[in-house]
């Protein structure tokens, strides 16, 4: 699934889907590579999503 893909099923603009992204990625919550995402941190996802 591209960024463009998630972005219009969420209902959100690309560049707020390739904000988040990166910032998990530096928050090492996911790691993107390429149209590949691995979550490396579920619990803090978890939390990060119940907010």
């Amino acid at each position: 699934m591209s960024r463009q893909d998630i972005a219009n099923y969420l209902g959100l603009a690309v560049e707020t889907v390739s904000r988040i992204l990166t910032r998990f990625g530096e928050d090492n919550i996911v790691d993107v590579t390429r149209r590949s995402i691995q979550i490396m941190n579920r619990d803090r996802l978890i939390e990060i999503a119940e907010v």
